[in-house]
């Protein structure tokens, strides 16, 4: 059981490590607790996940009534939704920051989350942590299907945890901008004369205390106005 760790770790990646090992452990389903036990660490990684989204949300240090929210998957879910709009408003969120990523010739991966997906995921983990899956294992067809949709699971968390983060505006006026292209009445093209007539810069800020850095190549105002503070947290 190689690469199976004894001891939880941070990272947002560790409970994907743990399952994608188990995975391989399990001989493609056929040693079905393996399969449990992935299923159980790829669900502790759809709730990091989710609890990183949250906390980079909330944009300030929790306090001790937001750590309840933490305690239910459903919970965490509901205030992702209640600080970043359902989910038609994060897509637009995240194409917008994709638009302003082109023109800050920041190359980086940013797919937008899909939280109903990700709840999908906690569910499809659940199934095989209950009895019905040591019940139902016998069955040939169930081990393979056990172990592919959670090897879909860990290669669709792979991803989103390999991609920039969650961008958080600071700027109110950039944030404007922002919901006038939710709403349809700024384009892309839009947005992009607006990051040349003013100006745009981005930084990396860091949870875990790791310094902050600038990313990608400054735009300089073409007016006198001042640049904008946009800031990428990951």
């Amino acid at each position: 059981m190689t690469d199976i760790s004894i001891q939880h770790r941070p990272g947002l990646e560790h409970h994907i490590h743990q399952g994608m090992a188990w995975l391989s452990s399990s001989a493609e389903g056929e040693n079905t607790a393996a399969i449990s036990y992935a299923a159980f660490e790829l669900r502790l990684a759809v709730e990091r996940l989710a609890v990183h989204y949250w906390a980079t949300l909330l944009d300030r240090k929790p306090e001790e009534h937001d750590l309840r929210d933490i305690e239910s998957f459903k919970r965490v879910e509901h205030r992702i939704y209640e600080l970043a709009g359902h989910q038609r408003e994060i897509d637009g969120h995240f194409e917008f920051m994709r638009v302003v990523l082109v023109a800050l010739k920041i190359d980086t991966p940013l797919d937008t989350p899909k939280i109903g997906k990700l709840s999908k995921y906690w569910h499809e983990c659940s199934e095989f942590c209950h009895i019905a899956w040591p019940l139902s294992c016998s069955v040939p067809e169930m081990r393979k299907a056990a172990f592919y949709i959670l090897t879909d699971v860990a290669q669709s968390l792979s991803t989103q945890v390999a991609s920039l983060g969650w961008p958080v505006l600071k700027d109110a006026a950039f944030a404007e901008l922002r919901r006038r292209f939710l709403t349809g009445e700024a384009k892309a093209d839009d947005v992009l004369a607006y990051v040349k007539r003013t100006g745009l810069w981005a930084r990396v800020e860091y949870k875990d205390g790791t310094p902050s850095h600038f990313v990608g190549e400054p735009v300089p105002p073409c007016a006198s106005e001042d640049n904008i503070d946009s800031k990428i947290l990951v």
